[in-house]
């Protein structure tokens, strides 16, 4: 616990100071994996727009430690629930996994999410508002995210780990499947899901994309390496699962074209002035974090995710 404590307050103020300076050198130091990957494109965005990056620090952390495991020393994993400091009345926490490839080597963060942690503290209307998840154009999708259950405890005080993480691990391909379509041609309703703000409201919404001028296309794949699989209390299993997606637009028809707002992240990764392009492939980063139930075949609850605003890494087009 001691070390966690170290290794969570050097992120905290690491990760500040290389957040307010856009460095990536400082970065470094303390991420890795798909958190690095996201924050050094969103880095490259900041500095391409000559705009500043949000500054925010770390509070109340709640450390989620396995037992260590003599026959698989490494690589070691832990992951950490906490509050952003002046908003430690929100009802969602930040959740980091934090890894160390090999003996004596650093503690570096290798994913990022959220998830509502604490219970509604009233019966009045404004405590029971949904959650806004905002988009890369700056509105937001309300939705109404599952309370996280409580991550089940061993003897010492340990988190306990599914003893089924490979089986769990299945649901993020199978939220990948899910989620790769042609809008308006993703269908809502699936077996394999609750239904919810991140599943069939995520799916209408990119139907609502559909546009008889363009032609879209989204492919998720899973990326990065396997994070630990927390046992709830509820007996289900905690998973985090980080994807890139590809998203491919063109203009329909011989001559058809598409934009993208003048200013918004795709645009400033194409070079900027909201020009017009054939078509254009922007490849994004996003978390998603999912609950499966014990049963076998019960569908899964998807508790959190950055789906309606991925990061963007990257963004190539082809001009008229």
């Amino acid at each position: 616990m001691a070390e966690a404590g170290r290794v969570f307050g050097r992120y905290d103020r690491t990760n500040a100071a290389a957040d307010a300076g856009l460095d990536s050198s400082a970065i470094r130091e303390v991420q890795t994996g798909v958190l690095l990957k996201e924050s050094l494109a969103a880095y490259d965005i900041h500095r391409r727009a000559k705009t500043k990056d949000q500054v925010s620090r770390l509070t109340r952390p709640r450390f989620l430690i396995p037992a260590a495991d003599a026959s698989h020393p490494y690589p070691r994993y832990f992951a950490v629930l906490s509050k952003r400091k002046g908003d430690e009345d929100d009802r969602s926490s930040s959740l980091f996994y934090f890894t160390q490839t090999q003996a004596k080597g650093p503690w570096k963060a290798t994913a990022a999410t959220w998830a509502v942690t604490d219970p509604v503290a009233s019966p009045s209307p404004s405590a029971a508002t949904p959650t806004p998840s905002p988009t890369k154009d700056g509105t937001s999708i309300n939705v109404q995210p599952k309370r996280l259950p409580e991550v089940s405890e061993g003897p010492s005080g340990t988190a306990r780990l599914s003893a089924t993480a490979a089986a769990d691990r299945a649901v993020c391909h199978s939220f990948a499947d899910y989620l790769s379509f042609a809008p308006p041609h993703g269908r809502p309703a699936d077996d394999r899901f609750t239904e919810g703000g991140f599943t069939s409201g995520l799916v209408r919404y990119f139907n609502g994309w559909a546009n008889r001028a363009l032609e879209r296309t989204m492919n998720y794949t899973t990326t990065g390496a396997d994070l630990p699989v927390f046992r709830l209390s509820t007996k289900s299993s905690l998973v985090a699962c980080t994807y890139v997606r590809e998203h491919r637009v063109s203009g329909a028809g011989a001559g058809g074209t598409v934009r993208f707002d003048k200013g918004s992240d795709t645009d400033v990764l194409l070079g900027g002035g909201g020009r017009e392009w054939r078509s254009v492939r922007e490849v994004g980063s996003m978390t998603a974090l999912i609950e499966v139930p014990a049963r076998k075949g019960a569908p899964a609850t998807v508790l959190a995710c950055d789906c309606y605003a991925p990061q963007p890494l990257s963004a190539t087009g082809v001009r008229p």
